[in-house]
Formats: C-alpha cells, sequence, structure tokens
C-alpha cells in the first residue's frame, strides 16, 4: 500500500512539475545550447564545469517527463547563473531530515565539502532507487559513500575514520554479500547509518548510538537480537548500563568477517581476548562485582592451553557460557548452572556425569582459592627447576671432564 501510495504522490509532483514546465522554456529550448558538448563555464577557482546535458540521459531519469523550468525556476532563454536548486519543494521530508543531518548542519554553513543532494542522487541522471543504473542502488551505495570517505585529504581534513577501515567494509561479509556476491539483503551503508538522517555515533538518535546498535542489527538479525535481549548483556543494556557489550562490540563494526575467518574477533582461537576485553579488566570486575581474571585463569586451565597450541575443538568462552544468550549462572536455563554442566560438559566429553562437571575452569591459584593446586604447582616448579639445574651442571662437568681427559691424552702423546 505504501509503495502505491509514494507512487501517486511521485506521479503527482511529476505532473505539476510538467505543468509547471508549460509556462517557460521546455527541455526543447534548453537543449538549443545545453545540447551542445562543448557549452562550458569558469568557475571563480579556475575550474571549468561542462554545462552540457545529455537529453536521452535525461529522459530516461525519474524526472524525465518534467520540463528544465520544474527545478530551474527562474530559468529563461537565454539567462545568466541560475539560482541553486531547491528540492525541498517535491521532497519536503528528505530535506527536513537533510537539514538535521551531520552533513546537512556542516553543508549550511557553507562547507561544499559536505554532499549534498546531487552528489549522491546526480543531477539529470537521477534514477529510481530500485532502478540497478541508479546511483543510490543497493549495490551502488557503497562506492557513492566511499567517494568522500575514502578521500584521504577528506579524511584527514575533517579527522574522518581511517580510509582503510571503511574500505575493509569491502572485504566484510556484508561487503562480499553484497558487491561480490550481488546480495540485495545484505547490509549497505545507509541500512546502518541511515539515509538523509545521518548523525554521528555519539548522538542518542543515531542509529548507531550504543544503545540503538541491537536494535539496528536486530532488523535483519531478528532471531538472535531476541537471544541477545533475554542475556545478561542485553538487560544490562536496556537497563542503562553503557559498559555493557553490545554486536559490535564482539562482531567489529567495518571489519566484520566470517566465523572462520582466523582474522576474525570471534574466530574460535579468538574469542576468550574478546571476552577478555571486559571480562579482564579489573575497573570493570570491581563495579559490577563479577569474578576477576577470567582470562588468565581460562589460560591456565587445559582448554586454554590446549586453544592456545592449535587444538581449535578445545573449548572456548562460547562453548560453555553461549554465544548471544548468555545467561548468569544461577539461572536455570543458563548452561553452566550446575543441574545444567554435565549436559554442557557432555557437548565435548560424551558420558559425562555429574562428578565430571564438579571440576572448575577457572581456578586461581593461591594458597586461599586452591591450597592443593598451589602446593602441586609450587613443588613441581622448584622439581622442575633443580632437575633442569642438576642436568646442566651434569653436563658442564661431564664436558669439562672430556676436555681434560682430551688435554691429557695430547700431553702423554706429546712425551
Amino acid at each position: 500500500m505504501r509503495s502505491f501510495v509514494m507512487a501517486g504522490l511521485l506521479a503527482a509532483a511529476v505532473g505539476g512539475m510538467a505543468a509547471t514546465g508549460n509556462a517557460g522554456p521546455t527541455v526543447g529550448d534548453c537543449q538549443d545550447c545545453h545540447g551542445d558538448k562543448t557549452i562550458e563555464m569558469t568557475l571563480p577557482d579556475g575550474k571549468v564545469r561542462s554545462l552540457f546535458v545529455d537529453e536521452k540521459t535525461y529522459r530516461a531519469s525519474i524526472h524525465g517527463k518534467a520540463e528544465c523550468i520544474a527545478c530551474h525556476e527562474d530559468a529563461k532563454a537565454p539567462h545568466e547563473k541560475l539560482a541553486t536548486v531547491s528540492c525541498s519543494r517535491c521532497h519536503p521530508d528528505a530535506s527536513k531530515s537533510y537539514s538535521q543531518s551531520t552533513h546537512g548542519i556542516v553543508r549550511e554553513k557553507g562547507n561544499q565539502d559536505v554532499p549534498g543532494c546531487d552528489d549522491c542522487h546526480g543531477k539529470h541522471d537521477i534514477r529510481r532507487v530500485q532502478d540497478p543504473k541508479a546511483r543510490t542502488f543497493r549495490l551502488n551505495i557503497v562506492g557513492v559513500c566511499l567517494q568522500c570517505h575514502e578521500d584521504m585529504v577528506i579524511e584527514e581534513k575533517y579527522a574522518l575514520p581511517n580510509q582503510k577501515v571503511m574500505a575493509a567494509y569491502r572485504e566484510s561479509v556484508h561487503g562480499m554479500a553484497s558487491k561480490k556476491s550481488g546480495l540485495l539483503g545484505s547490509a549497505v551503508c545507509p541500512d546502518c547509518h541511515g539515509n538523509h538522517l545521518i548523525l554521528a555515533g555519539d548522538k542518542p538518535r543515531s542509529a548507531t548510538h550504543r544503545q540503538n546498535i541491537p536494535t539496528l542489527c536486530g532488523k535483519c538479525h531478528s532471531g538472535i537480537l531476541e537471544q541477545y535481549e533475554r542475556s545478561v548483556h542485553g538487560k544490562g543494556m536496556r537497563g542503562g548500563i553503557a559498559e555493557s557489550p553490545v554486536c559490535t562490540d564482539c562482531h567489529g563494526e567495518h571489519t566484520i568477517t566470517k566465523i572462520t575467518d582466523p582474522a576474525s574477533a570471534v574466530y574460535v582461537k579468538n574469542i576468550p581476548r574478546t571476552c577478555s576485553a571486559c571480562h579482564d579488566k579489573e575497573a570493570i570486575s570491581t563495579r559490577y562485582a563479577l569474578p576477576k581474571k577470567r582470562f588468565s585463569t581460562y589460560m591456565d586451565s587445559f582448554h586454554g592451553i590446549a586453544l592456545e597450541y592449535g587444538m581449535t575443538k578445545a573449548a572456548n568462552c562460547a562453548s560453555c557460557h553461549g554465544f548471544h544468550e548468555i545467561l548468569p549462572a544461577a539461572d536455570p536455563d543458563s548452561p553452566v548452572n550446575k543441574a545444567n554442566l554435565p549436559a554442557t560438559c557432555g557437548k565435548c566429553h560424551p558420558n559425562a556425569g555429574e562428578n565430571f562437571a564438579k571440576g572448575f575452569i577457572h581456578v586461581e591459584v593461591t594458597p586461599e582459592k586452591a591450597m592443593g593446586v598451589f602446593v602441586v604447582r609450587v613443588f613441581y616448579t622448584i622439581f622442575i627447576g633443580a632437575l633442569v639445574t642438576l642436568f646442566v651442571l651434569h653436563v658442564g662437568l661431564d664436558l669439562l671432564g672430556r676436555r681434560r681427559r682430551a688435554r691429557a691424552k695430547a700431553k702423554g702423546a706429546k712425551e
């Protein structure tokens, strides 16, 4: 229904534009001059701008049925420099959103480095967004955004995100699906940042503000959003705990890659370090009464050592605690709840019983918390150290003896 309404409004607008055009020069009249490929003007900065308009291209555009005067209201034949075209007359909602955006606010101050309507949509070649030839078509829009966001001069001038980070989108799971596989459902720039109302990520209204990230990603990943909202992290974020992790804290932003990619933050070998970004911070652990030294105790465990040495099937944080629906251990549905540990451990260790699950993964080796392990560790540290020392001493004495015997033998031969 919405598409029919929009189509009707567009038809009315174009019809009105065409009607308005009857009062002034027609496209044919304008083409008498602007159909000449050599027509141009010199700008104040010395640059030369072509004033040629390809009639065939214009007629194929979304405005192709309208006369030039519909947009260039002050056009006459002949004419001096015309006033800047205002798209807001026909597109008030989009114009209002743009005026409130980061781009619009800066452009209003006279900064021409910031993109305006024509920089993204084009001028005389504007097509419907569903048209594969449109600049704003889903498979083309990333290239439009990167015209500025890959420009080193623009990047340095306005302290924009590094162009390498922006370009990394192309190699991300979203970029690969969109550009290389042609999947129209894959996320492109406007899906996350918006179309006309693009705001900085620190603005509460911004789609990419921390508190809005789960809902944003949930537009495509709805099932995962439901799991996240039930998790301790999701409840924390809804409760106003800004430090509670959201999608991008674990998966990244423009650099999101498949979980099978060794460079991914959620690749099996990288998960412990990703989780430790929060769970190994003393300030966070203290503030929210979380168990401390989760990373170091895990890396000291059999699982951590096995993972460190390349055994990717070894259990990591997510293997036991879950991925998106992480629940407190006291929750009956948590996989690390005491009642569920046999089943959780049994995923890797078939027939693991209750006694098997009584062991601890996060063991802090101190006399207060694990006396037995502490004594064994100290004993073996001293024992192995002494053994190595004696071995080195034995080898040294043996070499010294061999050298003395060799000298004595050489001396006897001379005599």
